[in-house]
């Protein structure tokens, strides 16, 4: 079925979901105190039933703003005093009183920190991450319905993070406030691959392989194949039925998708069908993507995140692989998902769980979380009105990665995070930009910089920095995510444009499950006014080209793996960074006014894709 899909150029930019923001807490109380779980401890002395009931009073009675904030569980807001205002699951916020303040509700997370961070409002032992549903109307008027108007969560924000000092004095542990942002992309500036997916016609090859010579030319990471490593891919995925179709119909065309298929966890509990549904909706069905001529459109791609587990399987075969869905076939996600997905791998590496009581799964354990997505941008967000400063973490975007990044790190794992490809050639940026976020956030040269983290950066064939990618920073490093393939005919303006030939010679190939491909190019053009459709693989060999740093990362963390199955308590950049080989790309086009040379040097990992005979054993180890 053709999907009814919006594309083009006719869309807005949209950073956050109109209808939540997020609030984070802060506390002096550690979460895990050797097995003593302080949980239940933290929610009463925060009480944020409590601190919910003040900041209704004071967005609706001093900022005069018809809004009442709820809890993402409660799916009835009943008037002060009716019949069906009783507390439980779904109970009013009105109606629960201040000694309930140990209730636990959806939309609240907990990340508790090993090494505290000092903020201008205390120690931070532990932020609470809180969402809460915005409503229009109040409950005193009784006319709340749902939120239709983006502008409340520009007045709700700034109204928050201007008051933090007032509001602290009235014992509200505030950190900051920020809109409930959106992840994996935004729908005109930041987004997933560079073009879309394109089949592999060539048939002659049936085992694409993923060699890494620096390490497979050193005899200890050669036979490291990351036995003992978890490797969480935070993503898009098909759903799981579409997989094993795939795996079905491939049959001996793709081995690396029946190894997938019958070795990779797919976790769909973050978001389920539905959810999905819901989450494209109340996003707006923002939507990234680019097609073959850089022009921006919306399109599908759950295979975003099953591509990236190829990688991870080819490279590190022993590997443990989780992958969690925390965006939608859009490749679109929000902040709320992603925290509920990276305090679950938290509290699995902790001393004892706080969900389950026992001994977290995966303590003292070496973990890697492959993140290929991005957030927007301190300008765009300040460009769309909120005002971004905070002086504990520099801005409230890179505060968000602070404190939830910080509390995984200081447990053991290690982030390897998508750069960006915000210096696409096709939108012509005056200078390459610098790692977005949560990648950034590992560059030392930044005052808030978090320990743990890679930035990732892609080049091409020839070793060169790509022509799209971000510079990673100082504590990332480039490895292969392809180069802009040539279109014929070079302008979307010429004739036959509406049907381009796209010549690829340098692209990852990886894997894909979907039975159709996103249109190459976005819209009629003035030529011909023919609409451009989905089209039907040519095979079932389940094989497509795809570009982007997005499919660098996953090199990057599967690399990681390997050298942390050789010694767990390795640090695994400087094990890359000091390479027998010594490999370094030069980033070009650096704004002057950040480096006055206008380029800098850094480390590489060179990865070469080949064909490897067909093993029907590989794997089954």
């Amino acid at each position: 079925m053709q999907p009814n899909m919006p594309m083009g150029h006719e869309m807005h930019d949209k950073f956050w979901r109109d209808d939540q923001i997020m609030v984070v807490f802060q506390s002096d109380l550690p979460l895990v105190e050797g097995k003593r779980i302080n949980k239940k401890a933290l929610l009463e002395k925060v009480n944020v039933e409590m601190q919910l009931r003040q900041l209704n009073d004071f967005l609706q009675k001093e900022r005069q703003l018809s809004v009442t904030l709820s809890f993402l569980d409660e799916s009835k807001q009943p008037a002060p005093g009716s019949k069906d205002a009783t507390p439980g699951e779904h109970a009013s916020l009105h109606n629960v009183s201040s000694s309930a303040g140990s209730q636990e509700h959806a939309g609240i997370y907990l990340f508790g920190l090993q090494t505290p961070i000092q903020s201008s409002a205390g120690v931070i032992r532990t932020s609470m991450l809180s969402f809460f549903r915005i409503t229009k109307g109040t409950q005193s008027t009784g006319d709340v319905h749902a939120n239709d108007d983006p502008s409340l969560i520009l007045a709700i924000v700034n109204a928050l993070n201007g008051a933090l000092g007032n509001l602290r004095n009235r014992n509200m542990p505030i950190a900051f406030s920020a809109p409930s942002l959106l992840s994996g992309g935004t729908q005109f500036s930041q987004g997933c691959p560079l073009m879309p997916p394109l089949p592999v016609e060539d048939e002659s090859c049936l085992n694409w392989h993923i060699t890494l010579p620096d390490l497979d030319d050193d005899s200890p990471l050669a036979s490291s194949q990351g036995k003992g490593v978890t490797v969480f891919i935070l993503d898009a995925l098909p759903e799981r039925g579409v997989i094993a179709r795939a795996s079905e119909d491939a049959e001996d065309a793709n081995p690396l998708l029946h190894i997938v298929n019958e070795t990779v966890k797919f976790d769909y509990s973050l978001m389920s069908g539905l959810q999905e549904i819901v989450t494209m909706a109340s996003t707006g069905n923002a939507g990234v993507g680019k097609d073959v001529y850089g022009m921006h459109y919306r399109t599908l791609m759950p295979d975003h995140g099953l591509f990236i587990a190829g990688i991870v399987r080819d490279i590190a075969p022993q590997a443990t692989i989780e992958c969690v869905r925390v965006l939608d076939g859009l490749c679109v996600g929000d902040i709320q998902t992603l925290s509920k997905a990276l305090e679950k791998i938290n509290n699995r590496m902790l001393s004892v769980n706080p969900d389950t009581g026992k001994a977290g799964n995966l303590h003292d354990k070496p973990v890697v979380i492959n993140l290929s997505l991005v957030f927007p941008t301190v300008d765009d967000l300040a460009g769309a009105g909120i005002d971004v400063a905070n002086n504990d973490f520099g801005s409230i975007i890179a505060a968000y990665p602070i404190l939830s990044l910080s509390a995984l790190t200081q447990n053991g794992a290690l982030i390897v995070a998508s750069s960006g490809n915000e210096g696409d050639p096709r939108e012509m940026p005056e200078y390459r930009p610098p790692a977005l976020y949560p990648a950034a956030i590992g560059d030392t040269t930044n005052a808030h910089h978090v320990d743990g983290v890679i930035a990732v950066g892609a080049v091409n064939g020839h070793d060169q920095a790509a022509s799209y990618a971000c510079y990673p920073g100082n504590h990332g490093i480039g490895t292969y995510g392809g180069e802009i393939p040539a279109v014929k005919p070079a302008d979307p303006l010429d004739p036959g444009s509406d049907h381009p030939v796209v010549t690829v010679t340098d692209a990852l190939r990886g894997l894909y499950s979907s039975v159709e491909y996103p249109p190459l190019v976005a819209d009629p053009t003035p030529v011909t006014q023919n609409p451009a459709q989905y089209y039907t693989a040519p095979n079932t060999n389940a094989w497509a080209y795809w570009i982007g740093s997005s499919f660098a990362t996953p090199i990057v963390s599967a690399a990681a793996a390997r050298i942390l199955a050789n010694n767990p308590k390795a640090n695994v950049y400087d094990t890359l960074l000091n390479l027998p080989s010594g490999r370094t790309v030069r980033w070009d086009n650096i704004d002057p006014n950040t480096v006055p040379a206008g380029f800098l040097d850094g480390p590489i990992l060179k990865a070469v894709q080949v064909c490897l005979p067909y093993d029907d054993d590989e794997g089954k180890d």
